[in-house]
């Protein structure tokens, strides 16, 4: 199992808004720039703890969300301040 998903959306509104949507709920996410390995276009990503994908999955499906991709990620948080709420 991975550690955190890398939550992709077509757009940077929908990244804005899926983030927010998540935060409101007490799900820990974090705006953070797609790793050069997932895409070569420069924008950011959703990245949540694996454990709580499903329901930030649900709570954005709510707002009329989706993920275009989601990637796996083993191994350190993208970022100190990745979960940080």
């Amino acid at each position: 199992m991975s550690d955190h998903l890398y939550m992709i959306f077509e757009s940077m509104s929908h990244v804005l808004a899926a983030e927010r949507a998540a935060r409101k709920e007490g799900i820990s996410c974090r705006m953070v720039p797609i790793p050069r390995n997932m895409s070569t276009d420069c924008g950011m990503c959703v990245s949540v703890k694996s454990e709580e994908g499903p329901a930030f999955l649900e709570i954005i499906e709510k707002k009329g969300l989706k993920p275009r991709k989601i990637e796996e990620h083993k191994g350190p948080e993208p970022g100190s301040r990745c979960y940080s709420s």
